[in-house]
């Protein structure tokens, strides 16, 4: 794909520079007449030949409203109509704990995603709802500034309405308030705009989803909506262990399980980092002790499974699914996650920590993880779930899926989160964290139609 160089040069009338080449491939000619459009931005200019490359005058970059970044995509959106971009905007929500742009705590992470733009020729900003005239069609946003020295730094620019909005947003809290409502609709409305990874998953909506697809069916624990003490009681008699488990939850939070035992139903849960335990004797003690545990307004049961363990700990697999510069699912890491000792979540946020799957495998089965069976399955029942909830929920460019491994080496699905973490990549394993980072990038150019046959390396 053709790359323009924007530099500040200052002409008397709004001019585009094409090479001989580019003028030739789009079908125009000296003194044309052009349209120019960057997100929701348009302009007009003429037409001139460049010598060695592509540029634009600075005149042409203050009407569409951009900033002056190193170099952007261009393509023929119709004849005698250019798009250059794309523009790639990442919704977040702010906190008033953050005192430097871009108020948030994904700064490490955004910039990332803004250095890899910067290299692949893509103009990344982030902003949160608030930020976005739905009537000016204009976003104040941030954007990563390159320093002559090389240094970066976050900028404030009013800027267009991107190509495509990739949602960011971390706390369900924030995806409910009306602004977030609003703004996420205006999005979804608008079809000039992509907009991917809408929506915080509902536990009991992904099960229903994914129980649909016959496909799935055996690798979902058997799980239902949870009404009373009594059905959750006659849950527990069937499946001897049963987990707890706030519909819109998140990071394991919430989370109780209850055993089946000669004295009564052993529960745990953990508090911060904490794990809990204990006891309830009778059914009058169970009920009265869920009324203080239950706070959310549904929780699912979701029967308990007799997985392997490693060392004595309870694992999980977590898979990332991430969309190519192709738009094609990809399963771009797979990892173990480890509970702490005594621990049952191998949540990081609830103290466990990240080994390679290959390593565990080995050491675990003394095979290879990637020709294993367990392997096979897990890679095959993670692209059904993502392509099953995609078609029911709309545009995902990833999902994160916890999985179990039972006894006999089947694959469960625990859990599916549609804004995965990047920090559950075991520190020896950089180039896992590096690839999640640039394939949002890379399919949120291709969303815009700026994907590139030859790959999306710098040019």
């Amino acid at each position: 794909m053709p790359f323009i160089r924007i530099k500040p040069i200052e002409c008397p009338s709004p001019e585009i520079f094409l090479t001989v080449d580019e003028t030739t491939k789009f079908g125009l000619k000296p003194g044309d007449k052009v349209e120019i459009k960057a997100g929701s931005a348009v302009t007009h200019a003429t037409l001139a030949v460049g010598q060695y490359e592509n540029e634009i005058s600075l005149r042409i970059l203050k009407a569409l409203g951009l900033p002056q970044v190193k170099g952007l995509r261009l393509r023929l959106e119709a004849p005698g109509k250019l798009q250059i971009g794309p523009l790639i905007g990442i919704m977040v929500s702010r906190s008033k704990k953050y005192k430097l742009p871009p108020y948030s705590s994904q700064d490490i992470l955004l910039r990332s995603f803004s250095r890899y733009s910067i290299n692949v020729q893509c103009l990344t900003y982030v902003f949160s709802p608030r930020d976005v005239n739905t009537v000016k069609q204009s976003i104040s946003g941030y954007f990563l500034e390159t320093a002559p020295d090389g240094t970066t730094h976050w900028k404030r620019h009013t800027f267009p309405v991107p190509d495509v909005v990739y949602d960011r947003i971390l706390f369900r809290t924030f995806e409910r308030k009306a602004q977030t409502k609003e703004i996420s609709s205006f999005f979804l409305k608008n079809n000039n705009v992509e907009y991917f990874n809408p929506k915080f998953l509902n536990k009991w909506e992904t099960y229903l989803i994914l129980i649909t697809n016959p496909e799935l069916r055996e690798y979902l624990p058997e799980t239902r909506k949870y009404e009373n003490p009594g059905k959750l009681i006659d849950f527990i008699e069937n499946y001897k262990r049963v987990y707890l488990k706030p519909a819109n939850g998140s990071l394991g939070k919430g989370i109780v399980r209850i055993s089946l035992a000669s004295k009564g139903y052993i529960y745990q849960y953990r508090d911060g980092k904490q794990p809990v335990e204990g006891i309830w004797k009778t059914f009058e003690e169970l009920a009265a002790g869920l009324k203080k545990l239950i706070t959310a307004r549904v929780y699912i049961m979701q029967q308990g499974l007799d997985l392997q363990k490693f060392d004595g700990k309870v694992f999980d697999i977590r898979v990332l699914m991430q969309k190519d510069g192709h738009g094609m699912w990809t399963n771009s890491a797979t990892v173990a996650r480890i509970a702490p000792v005594g621990g049952i979540f191998p949540n990081v946020a609830a103290g466990g920590h990240p080994k390679g799957i290959e390593n565990l495998w080995q050491e675990l089965h003394h095979t290879d993880w990637s020709s294993s069976q367990t392997c096979y399955l897990t890679r095959q029942i993670s692209l059904k779930a993502a392509q099953t909830l995609e078609n029911s929920l709309g545009t995902f460019g990833e999902i994160g899926l916890d999985i179990g491994v039972d006894v006999n080496g089947i694959p469960r699905i625990i859990e599916i989160n549609s804004k995965p973490s990047r920090k559950v990549f075991p520190p020896d394993q950089p180039h896992l964290k590096k690839v999640s980072i640039q394939l949002p990038i890379d399919f949120a150019a291709c969303l815009a139609g700026f994907a590139s046959d030859q790959g999306l390396s710098p040019s």
